[in-house]
C-alpha cells in the first residue's frame, strides 16, 4: 500500500491534486478539506494515499491527515457507498461533525451531504456506530467537544436559516480565538454577516 506521497504539487482544484515526484506526476483524488490545506502550486506538499481498485478503473485518494483517509476507508466499507460519496461526505462535512451525527443518529446533518438519502444516512449510523471510536485516536478531541458546544449549536441554527453547510464551517475555522468565545447569538450574527459579504 501506498502511505503517502510527496513531492512538488503541479496542479491543484477542489477535486484533484498533481504532485511530481521524481519525474512522475501522481493525480490523486482528493476532498475539499484537503484542496483547502494545499500549499501554492510549486511548493512541496505531502498526502496520505489511499489506492481504490474496481472493475475497470485504478485510482489514487490523497488526504490532508490520517484522519481523512481513516475515515475514507471506513465509509468504503459500508455497503452502497463508493469512494465518490466519501469523498462527498469528507468535502461536505468536517471530521468532529460526522462523529457527532454518528453519534447522536442525526440523520438530518447527513442528508446535507449530495448523494446521501434517507435509507443511506441510516445505513451509516447502523455500520459505523460501533467501528467510529477507531477515528478518536486520529482526531484532536478538543475538536470534538468544541463541535458539540458553542460552534455546533452555530452551525445548526445558520443551517436552519438556510444557509450553505460548506460554507459555514468554512467561515467557522477562520474564527480567532477571541471570536470563538463570544456569546453564542453574536457569533451567529458574526458569521450571517461574513457569510453575506463573502456572497458579494
Amino acid at each position: 500500500m501506498i502511505h503517502y506521497i510527496k513531492g512538488i504539487l503541479t496542479q491543484k482544484s477542489p477535486v484533484n491534486a498533481v504532485i511530481e515526484t521524481m519525474g512522475m506526476g501522481w493525480e490523486l483524488k482528493i476532498p475539499v478539506s484537503t484542496y483547502e490545506t494545499l500549499p501554492k502550486v510549486g511548493q512541496e506538499c505531502s498526502l496520505y494515499a489511499y489506492l481504490s481498485f474496481s472493475q475497470d478503473d485504478v485510482r489514487i485518494y490523497g488526504f490532508a491527515s490520517l484522519a481523512e483517509r481513516e475515515l475514507f476507508t471506513q465509509l468504503t466499507k459500508v455497503s452502497g457507498i463508493g469512494p465518490k460519496i466519501a469523498i462527498s461526505i469528507l468535502s461536505t462535512l468536517s471530521i468532529p461533525a460526522f462523529i457527532k451525527s454518528i453519534l447522536n443518529a442525526e440523520e438530518g446533518l447527513l442528508i446535507k451531504v449530495p448523494g446521501i438519502g434517507k435509507k443511506s444516512a441510516q445505513r451509516l449510523i447502523v455500520e459505523l456506530k460501533d467501528n467510529i471510536h477507531k477515528l478518536m485516536d486520529f482526531v484532536d478531541e478538543s475538536q470534538v467537544v468544541l463541535a458539540e458546544g458553542a460552534l455546533q449549536e452555530v452551525e445548526e441554527a445558520l443551517l436552519a436559516l438556510g444557509f450553505n453547510l460548506a460554507a459555514i464551517q468554512r467561515e467557522l475555522k477562520l474564527l480567532n480565538e477571541s471570536e470563538l468565545n463570544l456569546p453564542t447569538e453574536q457569533l451567529i450574527k458574526e458569521v450571517i454577516k461574513r457569510l453575506y459579504q463573502r456572497a458579494k
